[in-house]
Parts: structure tokens; sequence; C-alpha cells
């Protein structure tokens, strides 16, 4: 059976940035659209069967209403509650349930905690959050087909997919964390609403993937020393609000911020850099973990996170093998 599992945050593109930015909204209706267009997608690629994570909003049974797809749809069997922990235990039931790729809705917070649950997953990650490095800005039919062609055995996901970069964590406390795009030391002794909106509280940028023309934390790493998703290194900036060398960054939509720059410097994947307390340490732009005085985190950039299915290749692909060309009922 030829799966593909299907999964949105409800809570993506809500968060406080709402309130002290230009971000936009990002609604249930909207959500609910994109599900249903990949759905359909999916299917009319070969997918056998959708399997639909359950979330408290009910956005991917409200996506499948009226579709008819009978044995198509299967409704994914635990109770979400409304929190992060629902998509790290959904990823964590489609690698059970073998599902052969994932589409994920939301934002780099959202794609990091679905990887938390099953780090190599073949995830196709569409973006629907506020912060979205990570995920693709594509048509959900196009992300559809794309995921239903790897999940039907018509594409291979290691020719139309690159293993992700992952930023991994050792904290104080013994705990081990991760992060796809940046970790972030600010200075703060609480996590609060998690999203980092001050610029002058950060002191220090880790971040595997630093684009130059991304929104968020990672931007300030972007402009100062840019580091993409297929590069095999990672990108270090220690930051302070009294430097004389400063870096114009958008830490949230439509607000762009000068941060003060002091160092900048390449990391090897394998290299460990720590990050000294006190602070908070924010993962993919929420803050998660508060570090008090004299206690150190270390972090090591390594290329073994989820399987990241590259929708518009894959889609060319299919169509230089001739996959869309199917013979007519005469």
């Amino acid at each position: 059976m030829t799966k593909v599992g299907l999964i949105a945050n409800p809570l993506a593109g809500k968060d406080v940035r709402r309130f002290v930015s230009a971000a936009s909204l990002n609604s249930d209706r909207s959500k609910i659209e994109i599900l249903r267009r990949c759905v359909l997608g999916a299917i009319d690629a070969g997918a056998e069967k959708v399997l639909l994570a359950n979330d408290f909003r009910n956005l991917a049974l409200r996506a499948v209403e009226g579709l008819n797809l009978g044995s198509k749809i299967e409704e994914m069997s635990f109770h979400p509650e409304g929190r992060r922990k629902d998509t790290t235990e959904a990823a964590k039931i489609f690698k059970k349930e073998g599902v052969k790729s994932v589409i994920s809705l939301g934002g780099d917070g959202t794609q990091r905690d679905l990887v938390l649950g099953w780090i190599d997953a073949p995830l196709l990650p569409i973006s629907t959050g506020t912060n979205n490095v990570f995920p693709f800005m594509v048509d959900p039919t196009v992300a559809g087909t794309a995921a239903g062609l790897v999940a039907s055995g018509e594409l291979v996901i290691e020719e139309v997919s690159k293993q992700a970069k992952v930023i991994h964590v050792d904290l104080p406390n013994g705990v081990k964390d991760l992060a796809l795009v940046d970790v972030v030391l600010v200075d703060d002794r609480l996590t609060g609403s998690r999203a980092v909106v001050k610029p002058d509280s950060v002191k220090q940028v880790l971040a595997a993937i630093a684009d130059p023309a991304s929104i968020g934390l990672a931007s300030i790493a972007g402009r100062s020393n840019p580091v993409y998703f297929n590069d095999e290194s990672a990108v270090s900036v220690i930051c302070d609000p009294t430097a004389k060398q400063g870096v114009f960054a958008p830490i949230m939509p439509g607000s762009v911020s000068d941060v003060g720059i002091t160092d900048i410097r390449k990391v090897e994947l394998g290299e460990t850099i720590e990050l000294d307390g006190p602070g908070a340490l924010a993962f993919d732009g929420e803050r998660d973990f508060v570090m008090g005085e004299n206690e150190v985190a270390k972090a090591t950039v390594l290329r073994n996170g989820p399987k990241v299915i590259n929708p518009i290749f894959a889609i060319q692909t299919a169509a230089s093998n001739k996959v869309f060309l199917r013979k007519r009922n005469s």
C-alpha cells in the first residue's frame, strides 16, 4: 500500500509576530484549501491512500469533506492536544505506518517538530508559517503530485530529494534537541511567547541555512555570510548592540533591524560550537530553553536530516521520464 502522510499545524502563521510586525495571518480556510489540493494531487499521481494527521481544528478532515474518496483517505488514530508534540507524535505514526512521503504545512518550527519525531522523513514541507526558510512556497497541487509520484514509485526519492542539514544541540541538562535552520542565543531569562522580536537581545546565531533573501533570525547570518541548503557548511555570528559593525536584517516580516556584529565565521559540518549562557536558546525562531550563568550548550551541524523532496524538480523529472503520458480510453 503506497501512502502519503499529510499534516497541518493549525497554529502556524498565528503567533505574536502578527501583533508586532507586518506579518500576514494564515487562516484556517486557507490551510484547508491547501490540504484539499494536496490530497487531490497525491491521489491523481498514484498514491493509494492519504493518511491524515489529526489536528485540534480538524483542518485535514474538513479538507476532504465532499471529495468522496472513500478508502483512499485514512484518519490517524491519535488525539491531538493543540501542542507542538502533536506534530512530533504524528511523525512517529507516519514512520510506523510506512508512509513513503510526508507533506507538512507550516513554518520552520513546524518542520522542526516533525523531524523531532522522524529525523530522516521523506519530507515535502509547504510554507504556511511566519519564518519560512526551510519549507517551499509551492502550489499545493504540484506538491501533492510530487509526493504522490514518490509514494507510488514513479519517482525514486533519492533522485528528487536531498538530505537536510540538522543542528544537533546538547543542552546543559543533558537533553538533546535540534533545529533545521538556526539556533539563536538571546539575552533573555524567559521563553514567554517563544518568538524572538527584540533585535538587540540577539547574542549569537548558528545557522545551517542562512539565505540573505529570507525573513527571520537566520537573515542576520544570511546577510553577513550566506550559507545555503546545499552548502556543506554552516555559519556562526556573534552579535552585540554596541558593536561598531552591523547588518540590516529583517528578523520579522516588514521589520528591518540594525543588528550589531562582532564576529562572523564559517562552521564545518561535524564541528562543535559552544553557546554560553546566560540567556534563552531559540530553535528555528522560537525560544525553548533558558540557560543560567556558566551553563553551556554545544551544537554540531550534520547532514542527517529529512530527505527533502524538491517539488518543482520532482515534477520536471517526471515529465522528462514521460510519466504524465498515459493511454486514453478510445
